[in-house]
């Protein structure tokens, strides 16, 4: 197993795409005492992603936990973005200053857009805008659609008003829809309509 000593870490800080695959894995061992160093996670996610290791997407999860900017990460892991030797070095301060900026301008709502918007409601409150009904729907009765059959509203409650009522016709009417709406209780409803019966016939 490959040992990493500082002026081999401070090379891979300097050319992150110069990492070899023992190196990457060797880094494990660097985080392991170091949970929270987060240059030498990123490095082993630069190693680890170059060489389509298996262990890439759970380091990336954990380095992801463990970082302060997922945007700066996001750029670092990018390989394509990876600076050759010539250029600056990719985990330079200056790389995390410019996106951090470029944030700041990009999460900056535009003055524009705001007063366009801000017109756009007032050109409709200043607006007359009035729904006006259609005229053939004033002639038209819709009160046949909504008529309930006397079985839909037909209860217990009022079953029992009109026997209160003495209007036992409607009252033995009405449990007799109550005994076909609620088959389980015919035989309580079969006794009202007898106490109803004998009630009429005391009359």
């Amino acid at each position: 197993m490959v040992e990493i000593n500082k002026e081999i870490f401070n090379g891979l800080v300097q050319n992150p795409n110069k990492i070899t695959l023992d190196q990457s894995i060797a880094l494990k061992k660097i985080i392991k005492k170091y949970p929270f160093f987060q240059v030498a996670r990123v490095i082993e996610l630069i190693g680890l992603k170059k060489f389509n290791n298996i262990r890439y997407e759970n380091a990336l999860r954990k380095t992801s936990i463990y970082s302060t900017s997922r945007v700066n990460l996001f750029e670092i892991i990018e390989l394509d973005k990876i600076k050759t030797n010539n250029s600056p070095t990719i985990l330079s301060l200056e790389t995390t200053k410019n996106s951090f900026i470029n944030w700041l301008k990009v999460s900056k709502p535009s003055q524009n857009s705001e007063n366009s918007q801000d017109s756009l409601i007032d050109n409709f409150l200043k607006s007359d805008h009035k729904i006006v009904p259609k005229k053939e729907y004033d002639s038209m009765d819709f009160s046949s659609d909504f008529q309930l059959s006397k079985s839909e509203y037909m209860t217990e409650t009022l079953a029992k008003i009109y026997f209160e009522q003495k209007k036992f016709k409607e009252a033995i009417r009405a449990y007799e829809i109550l005994g076909l709406k609620y088959p389980e209780k015919i035989s309580l409803f079969a006794d009202q309509i007898k106490t109803i019966k004998n009630n009429l016939k005391n009359i």
